[in-house]
């Protein structure tokens, strides 16, 4: 299993990052349900929803019928892939998988800042070369 992966039922599922705008949405609702650990659970399997349409657990349309709530949306993919079989442990370590894919998308890495803003000289050296 790699980075662009996440393993369910001994099969590899590719990370299909979702659009900007939902990618966001991953990242605010887990963040915002920090005292709330079962609502954070939904919204992490929300991320695989949005992230894995190849389940078949939801999809962006299923998610935009819930009025882009995250919680409920991941609560009802939740539902739908303990239904199909998974365990518990295989969907929240896939949901983790999916939602760092989210985030590494969203939020520059130090080396990606770097590069960017050409970091790697001292300013003096940038202007005599």
């Amino acid at each position: 299993m790699g980075q662009d992966t996440v393993k369910l039922k001994d099969t590899d599922h590719k990370i299909e990052l979702p659009p900007f705008a939902e990618r966001e949405d991953i990242a605010i609702a887990y963040g915002a349900e920090t005292k709330h650990p079962r609502r954070q659970a939904r919204a992490l399997a929300g991320a695989l929803g949005l992230c894995v349409p190849a389940l078949g657990l939801g999809g962006l349309e299923a998610y935009e019928e819930l009025d882009h709530d995250l919680v409920r949306y991941g609560g009802r993919v939740y539902s739908a892939a303990m239904a199909e079989g998974y365990t518990r442990a295989e969907l929240m370590a896939a949901s983790a998988e999916c939602f760092t894919a989210v985030c590494g998308s969203l939020f520059p890495r130090e080396p990606d800042v770097e590069a960017a803003a050409n970091f790697t000289t001292a300013p003096e050296e940038q202007l005599t070369a």
